[in-house]
């Protein structure tokens, strides 16, 4: 059961590990970027060709095609700017390799809480299991602690909470094609587009 702790209580939050999102779009923006280009470029030389034989109408529509693919790339370019440097999460942890049983404190600040309606983080210990064609199973979650679910922008910007890993669970494995992973999961509900992020952490047995 987690339980909330004085957000503005920098002592708890010292000496912490920062944790880093096991996902990012640097592959879906790149793709972005460069389709965006090739874009550009096919219409940049059919603008030049329709204005040199004189249509200007066509030219007139092609280059609203060009000004299409820059808006584009100027997209990709601020939601790059958002996700690695202005807007990204932090998440902070006592111990990233905590044992079954163990109590955990965690700690979180989101430089773009204004534009945050919500947030949620919960804490996922799931079963992930492939076949011999790499086609992956539903998951099979074993364990779901809400670690803290909120309205309250004073919350969202900044705050900490504490938490038990199960001690009866499953700690972190992995055999061939089979997972235990244990993750967090942080929400954050936006005015144009919701963030969702993982966080892998590695969860001990129990102490002999």
């Amino acid at each position: 059961m987690a339980t909330q702790l004085n957000i503005k209580d920098d002592r708890n939050i010292s000496g912490m590990t920062e944790l880093a999102p096991s996902s990012k779009p640097t592959l879906s923006l790149l793709v972005i970027a460069f389709c965006a280009l090739l874009w550009n470029s096919v219409f940049i030389t059919q603008y030049k060709y329709q204005w040199y034989i004189n249509d200007r109408e066509s030219a007139i529509i092609l280059l609203g095609f060009f000004i299409a693919g820059n808006a584009a790339l100027l997209i990709a370019f601020c939601y790059f700017l958002v996700f690695y440097y202005i807007g990204q999460p932090r998440l902070k942890i006592s111990n990233r390799c905590p044992r079954l049983g163990e109590k955990v404190a965690l700690a979180w600040e989101l430089p773009d809480y204004r534009s945050i309606n919500r947030l949620a983080i919960t804490l996922e210990g799931f079963e992930s299991m492939e076949n011999l064609y790499e086609e992956k199973f539903p998951k099979n979650v074993i364990a779901s602690i809400k670690l803290a679910d909120t309205a309250d922008k004073r919350d969202i910007k900044s705050g900490t909470a504490e938490f038990k890993i199960p001690g009866n669970s499953m700690h972190s494995f992995t055999a061939g094609r089979f997972q235990i992973i244990w993750q967090l999961k942080l929400y954050a509900e936006k005015e144009w587009k919701d963030r969702r992020l993982e966080y892998i952490i590695e969860v001990q047995p129990h102490e002999v």
